[in-house]
């Protein structure tokens, strides 16, 4: 039996990666509604009117995207091993991108959908959403900060042959 090729030893499998990718990307809509429930001018309390809150509800959004970004790092830490682990990270940062947009669309769309607590048409920005919208890169952020750690610390040059 032939051994394989030092580069196909170097990639991991293509279900092992969509499965990175696949679990931050589908953890961003159950994270958009818890979102969509706990912040202040969402569904359960608050006044989607009263500009005070607003930032409350960015924070809110900003904790459970730290939240998620711990997960995904804690999995990453748990799962170097030595070949393979820059393609798993990669998919693991696209996922956690791609979680926070759909953790943003989620909350934004149930608030449309659903509406949220007294908001007021009249007032601009009252509707409920994300004020900053750099939050969206505090999860793939977090998790690419880290990435380059672990890729930085388990890199090593590829030997001649």
């Amino acid at each position: 039996m032939m051994e394989a090729a030092p580069a196909q030893r170097l990639l991991p499998s293509l279900a092992t990666m969509i499965r990175w990718f696949a679990l931050p990307a589908a953890a961003g809509p159950v994270l958009g509604v818890a979102w969509w429930l706990a912040a202040p001018g969402g569904r359960l309390y608050g006044d989607g009117s009263d500009f005070g809150q607003w930032i409350s509800r960015d924070f809110v959004f900003v904790g459970l995207a730290a939240v998620a970004a711990v997960v995904v790092v804690v999995f990453a830490v748990r799962a170097h091993e030595r070949f393979g682990f820059a393609g798993r990270y990669l998919a693991g940062l696209v996922g956690s991108g791609a979680g926070s947009v759909l953790m943003w669309l989620t909350g934004v769309g149930l608030g449309q959908l659903l509406g949220s607590s007294r908001s007021d048409p009249s007032v601009d920005g009252s509707a409920f959403g994300l004020h900053a919208l750099s939050a969206l890169a505090l999860w793939p952020g977090i998790v690419a900060v880290v990435v380059l750690g672990l890729v930085t610390v388990l890199w090593s040059p590829p030997t001649r042959p």
